[in-house]
């Protein structure tokens, strides 16, 4: 039977990857190379809230980004429990028996919160205690931003808000979704501002609205402003992703672009008229070339 290699082992959901778990990662990376163990993360898919609560739960990232976005920080090594109700329905001790113990873990690291199995009756003191000294425990508290923790909760709480610049904060990066261009009305066009109008998996996004954003075509940065909304103005009821790029002017239907947000602008609205609806548009682009600006003088 060939013996697997000892493993440091870090678990978690890490939906979005934000600070807090960039914080694990960091430590975890640490305690492997301190203890000459191969790193391993351990997550869930799907979320085990959906299969306890029966219900879509969304997230910050799709899974496939999550995984990306993990070995970005330089963890190849990562394990997926297909989660469902029989893993839910687990007392701590077997969970520990089936995907811990049998993973040749001697390091396991968690946050402070960890909880699982059965009605989340399992939790660090679990881990401790199980078979005493099977592994070196290490129960990590999240990183506070002032006084708030950092949680993808609160994260989500933001982005429902439309407060770009705190998500941004938090995750310690920009918040961004992709997806594939496709065609749209071209109502944008005949108005003087052609967008590209995005079809994405990202489920959850910002606050409906117009935001100053960076638009990434085939690795190119371009500065630009994106509504998320309906367009009332024409009286659309489909939820709408466009994006306006500043001196750009290619069709690039069917490719895949990354829209990072920055600022939130203002909130959608119903213009009486298409010209006053071009006007706003005008203080937009103004509003995101004079961020572009200052940002660029820091």
């Amino acid at each position: 039977m060939l013996k697997l290699k000892p493993r440091t082992l870090l678990i978690g959901n890490f939906d979005g990857v934000h600070l807090g778990h960039q914080s694990l990662i960091e430590f975890a990376k640490k305690i492997a190379r301190e203890s000459d163990t191969e790193l391993s993360i351990l997550t869930f898919k799907p979320h085990p809230r959906e299969v306890i609560l029966n219900k879509k739960v969304d997230l910050i990232l799709p899974y496939f980004e999550k995984i990306k976005m993990l070995k970005s920080f330089s963890v190849n090594s990562i394990d997926e429990i297909g989660f469902n109700k029989e893993i839910s329905k687990m007392s701590p001790n077997d969970f520990i028996s089936k995907f811990l113990e049998a993973s040749g873990a001697v390091n396991i690291i968690v946050g402070k919160d960890f909880k699982f199995g059965i009605h989340a009756s399992g939790n660090v003191d679990t881990l401790v205690s199980y078979k005493k000294s099977l592994f070196k425990v290490h129960a990590i508290e999240i990183e506070h931003i002032v006084d708030k923790r950092i949680s993808s909760s609160l994260i989500k709480e933001f982005l429902s808000q439309g407060c770009i610049c705190e998500v941004n904060r938090f995750l310690g990066r920009n918040y961004y979704i992709k997806g594939e261009v496709v065609e749209g009305e071209k109502r944008g066009r005949q108005i003087g501002f052609p967008t590209t109008n995005l079809k994405t998996e990202w489920n959850l996004l910002p606050k409906e609205g117009v935001y100053v954003t960076y638009i990434f075509v085939n690795g190119k940065r371009y500065d630009g402003i994106t509504n998320i909304g309906y367009r009332p103005t024409f009286g659309k009821k489909d939820l709408l992703i466009e994006s306006h790029l500043f001196d750009f002017n290619e069709f690039i239907y069917g490719l895949e672009i990354k829209i990072e947000f920055l600022k939130r602008i203002r909130s959608e609205k119903k213009f009486d008229s298409v010209e006053e609806l071009i006007e706003n548009i005008k203080k937009d682009v103004l509003f995101a070339k004079k961020r572009f600006s200052e940002e660029s003088n820091l």
